[in-house]
C-alpha cells in the first residue's frame, strides 16, 4: 500500500495521470512539451464509449449471442420467412415484401457480421483520448513496467482509431491525423526504457518513402515515445523541464520542493496529484493500481533471480554478466547487484571498468 508520507502519488501510474490530464487547463501545456511543432490552445477529452475501439459494443454482443446464432440458423433452415406488419391495432396483417427481402439478405450476410464484430472486447479505455482544437486527435498513454510488446500495441493503439474515423460511403476528407503519445518508465522503482540507448530521451515515427533519396513522408500518423528515465538528447525548455520532473520525480517531492516549478499547468498538475485533493474513487483506483504494480514488480525480480540461479547452476557466467549490466543501467547499487549476480566485488568492479574501457 502507498505510504502517506509522501504527500503525491505516483503521477506515471494510469489512475493519476488521466485524473491530470482530465483538466482542460493543463492539457495545453502537456501537448505543447510532447507534441513538437504543434499548438494546441484547447481540446476536448472523448468519453470511453466515442473511443473507436469500443464502437459497436452492444451490435457485438448481440451478434456473439449462443440464442442469436441458434435463432438465425433456425430461420435460414425454415422453408420460408415473411416479415408480417399491421399499421394499426385491429388491421388485417399483411406481408412486408421489401421487410422480408431485406431480412433474407441480411441472412446471408451474417456470418460477415460477426466476423467484423469479433466476440472479444478490446478495451479501447485503456487510452486517454483527446480531439484538438486543430480538428486532429491525441492519445496519450503511460507505461511503467517494460514490455517487449510495448511498440505493437502503441501502434494498434493510433492504427485502429486512425481506421475508424470513418464508414463505407463516407468522406476520405474528413480523415484527420492522429497522433500518439507514450510516456515510458517511471513507477517507484524507476523503470528505465530502452536501455539500449540510455541517452536516446525521445522517439519521432512516421511513415518514411523507402526506394528514392528525397526524403518523403505521409504525416498522417504520427507516434512519439518518452523513456523519462533516460538522458534527455538536447535542451529542454522549462515547460519541458518541469513536466519531466513531475512525471519523473513527483511522489518524491514535498510541496517546498514543488513550489519551486515554474509552469503554472505543470503547479496545477501536482495539485491534482497531492494525496488530500484526490476523490475518493480516485484514492481507490490508485491504491488498487499499487497492489497490482507492487505484485509485477516482485514477479519480476523473482523471474529475474530464477534466470540467474539457472545461469549459476549451469556455470554460465555470461549470464550474470548480462544481469550485472542491466542492474548498472538501472543504477542499481553495487551491494544489490551482488546479491542478485553473485559476483565478488573484485569481478564486479573489473567487469564495470571493462564497460568503461569498452
Amino acid at each position: 500500500m502507498t505510504e502517506r508520507t509522501q504527500s503525491y502519488g505516483v503521477t506515471t501510474y494510469d489512475a493519476i495521470f488521466k485524473h491530470v490530464l482530465s483538466d482542460s487547463a493543463i492539457r495545453p501545456s502537456f501537448f505543447h512539451a510532447f507534441i513538437p511543432g504543434i499548438n494546441v490552445t484547447s481540446s476536448e477529452r472523448l468519453d470511453d464509449h466515442m473511443n473507436p475501439l469500443q464502437e459497436f459494443q452492444a451490435l457485438r454482443h448481440l451478434l456473439n449471442k449462443e440464442d442469436t446464432k441458434a435463432m438465425i440458423e433456425t430461420l435460414r433452415k425454415a422453408y420460408g420467412v415473411d416479415v408480417i406488419v399491421s399499421s394499426h391495432e385491429k388491421s388485417p396483417h399483411q406481408k412486408h415484401e421489401q421487410a422480408t427481402a431485406f431480412l433474407k439478405t441480411l441472412f446471408d450476410y451474417c456470418e460477415d457480421l460477426v466476423r467484423a464484430f469479433p466476440k472479444e472486447l478490446y478495451d479501447g479505455a485503456m487510452d486517454f483520448v483527446c480531439k484538438l482544437d486543430n480538428g486532429e486527435y491525441a492519445l496519450i498513454e503511460t507505461q511503467v513496467i517494460v514490455q517487449d510488446y510495448w511498440d505493437k500495441r502503441a501502434l494498434a493503439y493510433i492504427a485502429a482509431f486512425y481506421g475508424n474515423q470513418i464508414r463505407k460511403g463516407g468522406d476520405w476528407r474528413q480523415i484527420k491525423r492522429v497522433i500518439g503519445v507514450n510516456i515510458l518508465g517511471g513507477g517507484k522503482d524507476d523503470h528505465r526504457h530502452w536501455k539500449e540507448t540510455p541517452h536516446q530521451f525521445m522517439r519521432h515515427y512516421m511513415f518514411e518513402e523507402q526506394l528514392h533519396k528525397e526524403p518523403r513522408f505521409i504525416k498522417e500518423l504520427q507516434l512519439f515515445q518518452y523513456s523519462i528515465q533516460n538522458e534527455p538528447n538536447g535542451t529542454l525548455t522549462q515547460e519541458q523541464k518541469d513536466w519531466l520532473t513531475f512525471l519523473k520525480e513527483g511522489y518524491r517531492m514535498t510541496e517546498d520542493q514543488v513550489s519551486q516549478i515554474q509552469t503554472e499547468a505543470v503547479c496545477r498538475a501536482f495539485e491534482r496529484a497531492k494525496f488530500t485533493n484526490m476523490p475518493k474513487k480516485l484514492r481507490e483506483a490508485y491504491e488498487e493500481e499499487d497492489v497490482q504494480y507492487v505484485r509485477i514488480s516482485e514477479a519480476m525480480e523473482e523471474k529475474m533471480m530464477e534466470g540467474i540461479a539457472k545461469g549459476k547452476l549451469e556455470g554460465k557466467l555470461e549470464e550474470r554478466y548480462d544481469m550485472a549490466r542491466e542492474m548498472l543501467l538501472d543504477a542499481e547499487p553495487d551491494a544489490k547487484i551482488m546479491k542478485y549476480t553473485k559476483l565478488t566485488i573484485k569481478e564486479l568492479n573489473t567487469f564495470k571498468q571493462s564497460l568503461v574501457t569498452g
